[in-house]
This record gives structure tokens, sequence and C-alpha cells, in this order.
């Protein structure tokens, strides 16, 4: 009979292995229609509220895009974070986060129109969003953009405002941009799951090697009915395997201690409770988006 010592040291070390290497699934942001080509991401627009959402809420996205060669990745955060006064201190310790997780000055940039500051209480307005964002859309191309969801992770009104000032934009920009841009938002999960730390990269690194199983037996079933109808081994319009997965991305430790490092770069905003957010966050670890598809 095996020990309860025994069965505690395969779980740690399986969860510990499983926090080695990073992973991700859909890692382009990849869909595809019906017998459509898949499209991919080429510019991508990361868009936050405030300083120090980069690393609290977006960490392993930049990390992992930051390995992808033929990606380019943008930053533009909407405000300085003055409602405490200290808006050029966390503009600095914001170009010093950018700095360690691998943005550079020429793919970066804070708004902090006056109408967009940062305000525990009050919403911003979705067309000021819109006209805020739509010359660096129209300017550098980009196909997506990356954003809270509309519970904001942290219920901040700033961060549930920026997607419906994103959907007008998309909707605005239609026909001015050749490149269509989508929007995919980070998705919030319940307060059990928010704070369960390294546990949730090994638990979707689980969730992504069971979907890529699956993808193994059906291409395994593809290739046996190929035998007698070999039109399915050669498409007219190959499918992306990754098209129907949610766009993950898990960091391994080294991963996290760097976004442990850029986090420390936003000095002012190291209060008691925050330690608490970046030892136990999900969010530390594991990004997952939803595609929200705008009525245009």
């Amino acid at each position: 009979m095996i020990s309860t010592s025994a069965i505690v040291v395969l779980i740690v070390s399986i969860v510990l292995g499983a926090l080695y290497k990073p992973l991700d699934s859909n890692g382009l942001f990849a869909t595809q229609k019906p017998r459509e080509w898949d499209i991919t991401s080429k510019n991508i627009l990361l868009v936050t509220a405030h300083p120090d959402d980069e690393t609290m809420f977006f960490a392993p996205t930049i990390l992992s895009l930051q390995r992808k060669a033929d990606v380019n990745l943008y930053h533009l955060c909407l405000s300085n974070g003055n409602a405490e006064g200290l808006g050029e201190t966390r503009r600095r310790e914001l170009d010093h986060s950018l700095d360690i997780l691998g943005i550079p000055l020429t793919k970066r940039w804070l708004i902090n129109h006056p109408d967009l500051q940062d305000n525990q209480t009050a919403s911003w307005n979705a067309d000021v969003i819109a006209r805020s964002l739509e010359p660096y859309v129209l300017d550098l191309n980009v196909d997506t953009i990356l954003t809270f969801d509309q519970d904001g992770v942290s219920s901040h009104p700033n961060h549930k405002s920026i997607p419906e000032g994103v959907k007008l934009l998309i909707q605005n920009v239609r026909g001015k941009s050749t490149a269509h841009p989508r929007l995919y938002t980070l998705v919030s999960v319940s307060l059990p799951l928010k704070y369960i730390s390294f546990v949730s990269g090994a638990l979707t690194k689980l969730d992504i090697s069971r979907y890529l199983f699956t993808l193994q037996l059906e291409f395994l079933v593809i290739r046996v009915l190929g035998i007698w109808y070999p039109d399915l081994l050669n498409p007219a319009i190959p499918r992306n395997p990754e098209a129907h997965a949610m766009p993950t991305f898990v960091l391994g430790y080294q991963g996290y201690l760097k976004a442990l490092e850029a986090m420390k770069a936003h000095e002012s905003q190291l209060v008691w409770f925050r330690y608490l957010y970046v030892a136990f966050s999900r969010y530390m670890w594991v990004n997952t988006y939803s595609q929200v598809h705008v009525q245009l």
C-alpha cells in the first residue's frame, strides 16, 4: 500500500515539475471560421489603466509574447496613477518595470488624458478611451487589442471601462484600418481561484496538456480515415489546430521571478497587501483570454 507521505511527495513533484518551464496555448490568438483561412496576430496592443497593471495582471502575457519573434507587442497605459499625487513617481516606476519586462521605449506610451485619471470610484468615458487609442491603432496597424474584461479582475471601475472604449474604437476604425482589430479580454476568475498562486499554473498546464492530447487523438483518427478518404489529409484550407483553444499563457518559475523583479520597480505601491497579492495571485502565473466579438 502506498503511504500518505509518498502520495504527498508525488503530488509536490508533479506540481514543481509543471512549473519548471513556461507554456502557452494559442499564443498567437488564432481564429478560424469554417472554410476560411486562419487569422493570427502580428501587431498586438496591450492597454492598461495604471502603472503596475502591466505587472500585477499581464506579466505572463508580456513575457510570453516577448519570446515570439514574429509578433510586435506594444503597451499603452491610459493614466499615470495620480490618485495619491504620485503621478510622476509612478510614471518613472512604470518605465523601470517595462525595462525589466523587455518592452522597448519605442513600443510603449502613457497617455494620461485629463478625463482618464486614476479614480477608485469613477468610470471612464468610452468615447474618450476610443479617441485616445485610435491614432495608435491606426499608425501601428494593430490587429489585436488586449485589455481587462468587464469585471476588470479587481473590479476597479477604471479597468472595467476600458473594454467598452475598445469596442467603440473598433467600430470607429472600421474602414480606416486594413488590420480589422480584434479584442481579447483577460478572464476574471472567481475569488477562490484567484489566490491559489503557483497551483494555478500547474492546473492550467494540465488543461493545456489534456487539450493537446485530444488534438493528437483527433489527428490519429483523421490519418486512419485518410486511408479510405484521402481528401481528409489534404484539405483545400488547412485547419489551425489552436484556433479553437482559449489563448493562455503560463509562466515557469524563472518568468515568475522576472515578474517579481518588475513589481519591485513599483516601489511606491509596495504596501503590505500587495506583497500578499504577488505571493498568491493567479495573475502572476497565468493569463487566459476570451475574444469579444464586436457588433459592426
